[in-house]
């Protein structure tokens, strides 16, 4: 089956490591992200995410689907790119690359997520929950999330695996829900929040 124009887009980028911008809707020019290709197959592409500013922002798994335009070389990307280089930004991948190249990186993700103990967020189309995952098999996802304030819920998240559209993991929201959560017994949130169920 050939590949879509989208994966040979993004796979010229990898190869020759170029910053790219993945638009995932049209008619919002909003909904991209910004960064290099890590790993791209026909299903999925994890992008190391750049900020606006050109600083190292996390990884983003997203749809190969949901991508619905490719960008490389015009004004945005190359100043990012050059960003990137003055600020000496490390570039060491996430993790290793699977032992195959058609591997299912949603669930490789996951499973490395849960291994390493490390904040995710998922989004699904009416949710995002950020946590740490917990377990995973051939159908489902389960996390314990954190409410507003980093504190774990009573009940965990649950999800089908085909109702995640994208993760994000290491960014600086992940980031802050950590120090959040590593922070509970230095937080005085005013009595009515302490005796609120987490939510």
């Amino acid at each position: 089956m050939p590949i879509s124009f989208v994966v040979y887009q993004m796979r010229s980028a990898m190869e020759h490591d170029l910053v790219v911008s993945l638009y995932t809707d049209t008619n919002d020019p909003d909904a991209f992200c910004s960064g290099y290709i890590e790993q791209v197959n026909a299903k999925h592409v994890l992008l190391s995410a750049l900020t606006p500013w050109g600083h190292r922002d996390g990884w983003l798994l997203w749809r190969v689907g949901d991508v619905q335009q490719v960008y490389t070389g015009d004004e945005e990307e190359t100043r990012l790119e050059l960003l990137a280089r003055l600020y000496g930004e490390d570039r060491a991948p996430l993790l290793p690359r699977p032992a195959s190249p058609d591997a299912d990186l949603l669930r490789w993700a996951l499973d490395w997520a849960r291994r390493e103990q490390r904040t995710v967020s998922l989004l699904t189309a009416g949710e995002t929950y950020t946590g740490r995952i917990k377990l995973r098999d051939d159908l489902r996802v389960t996390m314990e999330a954190f409410d507003f304030f980093g504190r774990p819920q009573r009940q965990p998240a649950v999800m089908p695996l085909r109702d995640v559209e994208s993760v994000s993991i290491g960014t600086e929201y992940e980031r802050m829900y950590d120090f959040l959560s590593a922070s509970q017994d230095k937080i005085d949130l005013p009595q009515a929040w302490w005796n609120k169920e987490p939510t």
